[in-house]
């Protein structure tokens, strides 16, 4: 069996990544997802009455409302924010509503959606909200008033639903990733018979993405994290993941010579640009690998796995 390449300098490492990792089926996925809502929104028809025209307009389809918070340039988080405000100028104090149960809200209810309607419409001027909510979010919360216009623009309203769906994109890329190294995860099983899991693992106190065989007997332990944006909470997992490696280091000191390995498969641009994260991802790990590296896990896995966990054992094989 081929022997695993070492772990890489930071350098060699950063050499290999991919910024912007492209999979032309979730390409091809969202463009005909810009391409339905394009379709829906240039079918619209506008009534006489800005109140009514919005009201219809947001419970026409659940996407609708993602084009106005883009056109305003508004996150669906600050919404939620702006909602919750409203609710407490009403006395209404219960924990905050999700996208979700707001948009089943606006479908059901015309007085609550036609609520929504004049937020938009009266913005910075909502007497609900004015001693609620400051005039920095309030004076972002208002329509062009030729929206019904912007809207029927093909090139321009494409872009506000691509805006729209971006954190739908980064979630399908998240997902795709994931499937993608299930996929290859299976194949080893076909191959060699090994198996691999989901879930918590005692030993480190937290829940792995892929533990190879089991997580019974963990001896394979991948997190996965490709990013194309920055957050803080990138150095709170490369924190917590570098506990999760020293826990392992102390359990093969204390029942040597078992070796279990943690492997850190991390890419994206968000990782690129927040390069002492990056480091600590490096270092809290036996093995680092990325988008273009992957296929280096099977050596990892063949080398770190009892033989008894494989019903088809890996033959020996020089590294060349």
């Amino acid at each position: 069996m081929k022997k695993p390449k070492p772990k890489p300098t930071i350098e060699e490492f950063i050499m290999t990544c991919t910024p912007l990792l492209k999979i032309p089926e979730l390409e091809e996925k969202m463009r005909e997802r810009v391409r339905g809502i394009v379709k829906e929104l240039l079918n619209f028809k506008p009534n006489k009455d800005p109140a009514k025209n919005l009201k219809q307009f947001i419970r026409k389809d659940e996407n609708f409302l993602g084009v106005l918070l883009a056109l305003t340039n508004l996150s669906q988080e600050k919404f939620l924010r702006i909602l919750t405000a409203q609710r407490f100028a009403a006395k209404d104090y219960n924990p905050e509503w999700g996208a979700a149960r707001v948009y089943k809200k606006i479908k059901e209810n015309g007085d609550f959606a036609e609520t929504i309607a004049h937020l938009f419409l009266e913005g910075r001027n909502s007497q609900l909200l004015v001693e609620q909510v400051a005039d920095f979010y309030l004076d972002q919360l208002s329509l062009p008033e030729n929206w019904p216009d912007v809207i029927r623009d093909e090139n321009v309203v494409g872009n506000v639903v691509r805006k729209k769906l971006t954190g739908e994109y980064t979630d399908q890329k998240g997902a795709y990733i994931e499937k993608l190294i299930k996929h290859f995860l299976d194949g080893m099983g076909g191959k060699y018979g090994v198996t691999h899991a989901h879930g918590q693992v005692a030993l480190v106190g937290k829940e792995i993405d892929h533990v190879i065989p089991s997580l019974e007997d963990a001896y394979v332990m991948v997190m996965v994290s490709y990013m194309e944006t920055t957050s803080s909470g990138q150095t709170t997992r490369a924190n917590e993941q570098l506990a999760m490696y020293q826990k392992i280091i102390g359990d093969n000191v204390r029942y040597a010579p078992q070796e279990r390995v943690f492997v850190n498969i991390v890419d994206g641009a968000g990782w690129l640009a927040r390069r002492s994260d990056l480091k600590k991802m490096l270092a809290g790990c036996h093995y680092c690998l990325n988008m273009k590296t992957i296929d280096q896990l099977e050596a990892i896995i063949t080398k770190h796995v009892p033989a008894k966990f494989f019903k088809n054992p890996p033959s020996m094989e020089t590294e060349g």
